[in-house]
């Protein structure tokens, strides 16, 4: 792993001496021909949901996926909450590019490079020298048999339907929903395990290190091009126009409210989950002498 230390170079905002920039769109965007393409096709793009989770709820209730995301270095990227600014997150992806192997963007006149210094700065990811690429797959990786792996029971897997998440262990049921909403959040089809689910699910549970620098400016750059996709990493990208000094004021400002937005025991309910003690089971598990089991377990 590279050098874990971390050096802050963040700016407070934009120089005294520079002509202030406005909180629309002739702030926000310097190159006047793009106005009409903003306003056309980026001034209302939806933003995706923004989920947080706290880790130690979890731990409470004796998952190890709190553990092994620590490992992963994605504790901070998890929790992280806080406002967002929607409109200039919009001129984030607006600006977005990629150019022989740099992603940037520029946002009120400031150019940001999504380079190692945000990473480890901002979203707090470590750089590792020998992190996979899992988003762009696996050689010999068979999706049924890992599809199978994370099932609850596995001989009662029938249906031929689109791999469908609610047969998964309790496990592997939370560390699918954590990475369909936080870590490559998409807006639909949160009950489906696509192939890149599989293999991140996977990597994680296999203790592999995962480039997640990549797979998160890999999902921006597919969101950038995909109009019906909604705009994720909002709370990421907020926290990254601060660091790089975006003048943020005059700016629409939306809270990020606890309801809705935390990951806690609606989604255990929502997911068909139980609890037993400080266990969770699947409501379709819960049988008599189970209780039996987590009585015994618990006055060990």
């Amino acid at each position: 792993m590279a050098d874990s230390r971390r050096h802050r170079r963040r700016t407070t905002g934009a120089s005294s001496s520079s002509q202030p920039r406005l909180a629309n769109i002739d702030g926000w965007i310097s190159d006047q021909g793009k106005h009409a393409d903003f306003v056309n096709s980026w001034q209302e793009r939806k933003i995706m949901a923004v989920k947080f989770i706290r880790l130690d709820f979890f731990r409470f209730y004796g998952f190890q996926f709190p553990n092994t995301f620590a490992e992963q270095g994605l504790t901070h990227l998890l929790e992280q909450k806080g406002c967002i600014y929607p409109d200039l997150i919009r001129v984030f992806y607006f600006n977005l590019r990629y150019r022989d192997g740099i992603i940037s963007t520029k946002v009120k006149g400031v150019r940001i490079i999504l380079d190692d210094d945000i990473w480890t700065n901002v979203a707090q990811l470590p750089i590792w020298d020998d992190a996979v690429k899992f988003h762009l797959g696996l050689e010999d990786f068979n999706r049924m048999m890992t599809f199978q792996s994370f099932l609850r029971h596995p001989e009662r897997q029938t249906n031929r339907r689109p791999l469908l998440v609610g047969g998964f262990k309790v496990e592997e049921r939370m560390i699918h929903y954590l990475i369909v909403w936080i870590l490559c959040p998409r807006a639909t089809n949160h009950a489906q395990c696509s192939k890149q689910d599989l293999l991140l699910l996977y990597g994680i549970l296999n203790h592999i290190h995962i480039d997640w620098p990549a797979l998160i400016t890999d999902t921006m750059v597919k969101a950038k091009k995909s109009h019906s996709y909604q705009l994720p990493y909002a709370l990421l990208i907020s926290r990254i126009l601060e660091f790089k000094g975006v003048p943020v004021e005059g700016e629409l400002v939306q809270n990020i409210e606890t309801v809705g937005s935390k990951i806690g025991d609606t989604t255990f309910r929502q997911m068909g989950f139980i609890t037993r003690g400080r266990f969770l089971i699947h409501k379709d598990d819960d049988h008599p002498d189970v209780d039996k089991v987590f009585h015994s377990n618990t006055s060990v």
